[in-house]
């Protein structure tokens, strides 16, 4: 359960890294499951507290543990799907064609005066 302070809901972040510690309040958390779901967790979902831990100790693997209840969290699909083609797609379409109708004459040209 998340901290209250002043009616705002946050998580307590604390790094610790060479013996140096860092605390730190979080209002909003996005974290990617190993299946690619996204979590965004705010408000009453947050985690009372976090803690990561790095440096000499750990021998360069730095460490991060989130435990959270994946049923209670709500999820969202990161980029959304949609199956319809965007402007973005039929730009690089179109400059995929254009390049290769480039290409094509260059090397034709180059066949020809080489002939």
């Amino acid at each position: 359960m998340a901290l209250d302070a002043k009616g705002m809901k946050f998580c307590k972040v604390t790094h610790f890294e060479n013996g140096r510690m860092t605390t730190r309040r979080i209002h909003l958390m996005v974290i990617q499951a190993a299946n690619g779901r996204v979590f965004h967790l705010t408000g009453d979902d947050l985690p009372d507290s976090i803690i990561l831990q790095s440096g000499v100790s750990f021998h360069g693997a730095h460490v991060a543990q989130v435990l959270l209840n994946p049923e209670s969290a709500k999820a969202t699909l990161s980029p959304p799907t949609n199956s319809w083609l965007t402007g973005r797609d039929i730009f690089f379409a179109v400059m995929g064609y254009v390049v290769l109708h480039v290409v094509v004459s260059l090397a034709t040209a180059t066949a020809e005066h080489l002939m």
